[in-house]
């Protein structure tokens, strides 16, 4: 027996549609008000980069033999010169990175080794500690047991 009379166990169903209703509006009024606010500020994206520019067609294509379709080899205008001069300081400066890259894992691995030996080193100590504890555990026993039975001299 429903203490409402008959039916009242379906109140609840009469809310939940209307709170989902009202749901879909109050997020259908915030997208349209983000958008509207975005649109007055004059955002077209969120994209901030610069178009990329198309590649720079030579004049002389048969000049070139390494030119493919009449693009030149200039990469963001510079001309070949400064290009193989940019290429030789990539290629210095990745020769210089492999080199701390190598010094900084030898170094890793000293340090790992040094690591290892202290730990290894304590962990001795303490087994040694954990030895001689036992050790006086053992003989405090013994002592205790002598005391509650004293040996009978008949």
């Amino acid at each position: 027996m429903h203490p409402y009379g008959p039916g009242a166990h379906y109140w609840h169903w009469h809310r939940g549609p209307r709170r989902l209703i009202w749901f879909i509006i109050g997020a259908a009024a915030a997208t349209w008000w983000i958008k509207h606010k975005e649109e007055r500020q004059g955002w077209k994206s969120h994209c901030i980069r610069a178009p990329i520019q198309p590649p720079v067609l030579s004049s002389n294509a048969d000049a070139d033999p390494w030119s493919t379709r009449g693009v030149t080899k200039a990469i963001n205008n510079l001309p070949p010169a400064e290009m193989s001069r940019h290429t030789n300081d990539w290629n210095d400066e990745k020769q210089h990175m492999a080199e701390i890259s190598q010094s900084a894992g030898d170094k890793l691995a000293e340090l790992s080794e040094a690591t290892l030996d202290t730990v290894l080193m304590t962990v001795e100590v303490l087994k040694a500690k954990l030895a001689e504890h036992r050790a006086a555990r053992d003989k405090q026993l013994e002592e205790e047991r002598q005391k509650k039975n004293p040996p009978r001299l008949v």
